[in-house]
């Protein structure tokens, strides 16, 4: 689901250009492109920065100013670009909405009506989407709505001009996600969990389409914070640390693995407690597949060492390392410049980046 600009402001009419994927969130900016040659498809300019402390919180823009200079004067390889543009997963409102059985040009008129039921909003203030999930055989129809507040949406789009870059489509993380780290023709229910810095997200899509998000403030950075308390390092030796010895229990790495198994843990809780709800409401929800067949890691801390087979071994579900370049190469003809761990960090990116490629 994404919010092409020509459903919001005056377009240019170029929303099937291809364009580079940005993933902005309150520590970083990343951004990919990813071209056609002789009919495959290649990574081409990619980077990212560290962004200055404060210009965004909890994915609210807070100096829409300063923001837009820092994007423009530290990445001039992209100025000028159309782009693809990832909106905050913790301020999208995700809905299951049944409507009575309606052709595809009443769809949307009818979920203007109902919005306010199901969002904390009004609808004058919310930019939506949405995709059908019922079966055209069906006497409902059933749709995946989701919506941002407008005043967030103006402000990335107000940043994005300021910068210098052509936005063309605003995305739900989720969304670009899902797309990167799913083979293509993948069915069943997954759930991806997106291990950040400030954040991790819970994703789960069942037959293709993203059916619930949620996000929490437990990820990296807490990591690093528990294991510089319990090392009394600063956070440059702890994140060092962390990656050297990670979350495997031996007599040398005691003292880590301590520090950072409650978070671990509590991450766990959160995917336990996703997973039941899932369980729960699913046979409720058109399509839905109630059992999770497996869980995608995804995200800069996703790689910690031991991390998959803690959660496979607590949670009685295989677990797998994504792969953001499994619809981009099977690494026999073309291995991409970015190593695969590092990659990781740049799955949204790449997903949105895909998306104008015409693969949904």
């Amino acid at each position: 689901m994404s919010f092409e600009l020509s459903s919001f402001f005056p377009p240019p009419r170029y929303l099937q250009m291809p364009a580079v994927g940005i993933d902005i969130s309150d520590r970083s900016l990343k951004f990919v492109e990813i071209m056609e040659v002789k009919g495959e498809l290649r990574l081409g300019r990619f980077g990212k920065r560290t962004l200055p402390e404060g210009l965004i919180q909890a994915g609210e823009i807070k100096n829409k100013e300063k923001l837009a200079e820092f994007i423009k004067t530290n990445f001039q390889e992209v100025t000028g670009s159309f782009v693809v543009l990832a909106l905050p997963e913790e301020k999208a409102y995700v809905s299951h909405i049944s409507l009575p059985k309606l052709k595809k040009e009443e769809i949307r008129d009818a979920l203007e009506l109902q919005l306010e039921e199901y969002i904390p909003l009004p609808a004058s203030q919310a930019v939506f989407d949405y995709e059908v999930v019922s079966g055209e055989k069906e006497d409902h129809t059933d749709v995946v709505a989701v919506a941002f507040g407008r005043p967030l949406v103006e402000n990335y789009l107000e940043v994005m001009k300021g910068a210098g870059l052509r936005p063309i489509v605003f995305e739900l993380e989720a969304e670009a996600l899902r797309r990167a780290v799913l083979p293509r023709q993948a069915n069943g229910t997954k759930m991806i969990i997106d291990f950040g810095r400030t954040r991790t997200s819970f994703i789960i899509v069942s037959e293709g389409v993203v059916r619930f998000t949620s996000t929490v403030g437990v990820a990296g950075e807490g990591l690093d914070r528990a294991i510089g308390r319990a090392l009394k390092v600063d956070a440059h030796e702890a994140e060092r640390a962390k990656k050297e010895q990670g979350l495997v229990r031996t007599e040398k790495n005691k003292a880590i693995f301590n520090a950072i198994l409650p978070i671990v843990s509590a991450i766990k809780d959160e995917m336990l407690r996703h997973m039941a709800y899932w369980k729960n409401h699913a046979e409720h929800l058109h399509g839905g597949n109630t059992e999770i067949d497996i869980l995608y890691l995804s995200g800069g801390d996703s790689n910690l060492t031991g991390f998959s087979d803690y959660l496979s071994y607590e949670l009685k579900v295989p677990v797998k390392l994504a792969s953001p370049w499994v619809n981009i190469t099977d690494f026999e003809r073309y291995i991409p410049e970015i190593a695969h761990n590092e990659s990781l960090y740049y799955a949204t990116a790449i997903g949105l980046a895909l998306r104008s490629r015409y693969i949904v």
